[in-house]
């Protein structure tokens, strides 16, 4: 009786290890180029290799030189520009859409990034947010690119709908729209037009099977179109 007791008791403490201690899957790595680095929660580093994987806690690094693509779960994709830091702060996807425990919070912490949202924050905008050291960036369904470096943030809509707040106030920025925000006390204002074509600034994204269907994409998916080499500024 005794060792059945204690079998029970070994297997109870397996599953409550096994349920807190592994960090949810946040994204898979389509397409990494130059110096691409992960980054755990406790410092450690590993390759950003074509075909690894995110977790959430977990901050991907590209060097001057870098470049990577990213498929998120709930089917967003996100391309992250050379000098990029990108932190996944908190990801959570049921595999559905619509459920109120999702929850997709990043962090942009240098450098530029351009993405097309998936089902996180499709129904619910709350669930969805990029923090930055000037302004928080939210959406209402969009496809975006945005730039953190020593004069501000620089974000620019391409579809969709963006709102981005300080303390200063709120603003939305809506398709062909540039705005700025220089540091955390000064309001989001116009910007001017971004220094190249909206589609230059990084490589297409792709939208998966069916523009409404992304709940069915892979954590894997394919290879990418190529970088137009001829960008300077992405």
């Amino acid at each position: 009786m005794k060792r059945e007791v204690r079998l029970l008791l070994l297997c109870l403490a397996w599953s409550v290890a096994g349920s807190g201690g592994a960090a949810e899957v946040a994204a898979g790595i389509v397409f990494s180029a130059g110096a691409a680095t992960i980054v755990t929660a406790d410092g450690q580093r590993r390759p950003a290799s074509r075909g690894g994987e995110l977790l959430a806690g977990e901050a991907i690094e590209t060097g001057e030189d870098g470049r990577a693509q990213l498929r998120f779960r709930d089917g967003a994709s996100l391309s992250l520009q050379p000098a990029t830091r990108f932190r996944v702060d908190d990801f959570r996807f049921a595999g559905g859409s619509g459920s109120p425990e999702d929850r997709g919070f990043f962090s942009l912490l240098k450098g530029g990034f351009r993405t097309i949202t998936g089902l996180i924050g499709k129904g619910r905008r709350e669930q969805y947010r990029v923090g930055t050291t000037v302004a928080t960036i939210g959406i209402r369904g969009t496809e975006y690119s945005a730039q953190l470096g020593a004069g501000g943030l620089v974000l620019t809509t391409i579809s969709g709908q963006v709102e981005v707040c300080n303390a200063a106030g709120c603003v939305l920025v809506n398709p062909g729209e540039t705005t700025t925000v220089a540091d955390k006390d000064s309001k989001p204002g116009p910007g001017g037009a971004p220094k190249v074509g909206q589609g230059d600034l990084l490589p297409q994204l792709p939208s998966g099977p069916g523009a409404d269907d992304r709940s069915r994409v892979p954590v894997r998916p394919v290879e990418p179109p190529p970088i137009n080499r001829n960008t300077t500024n992405w």
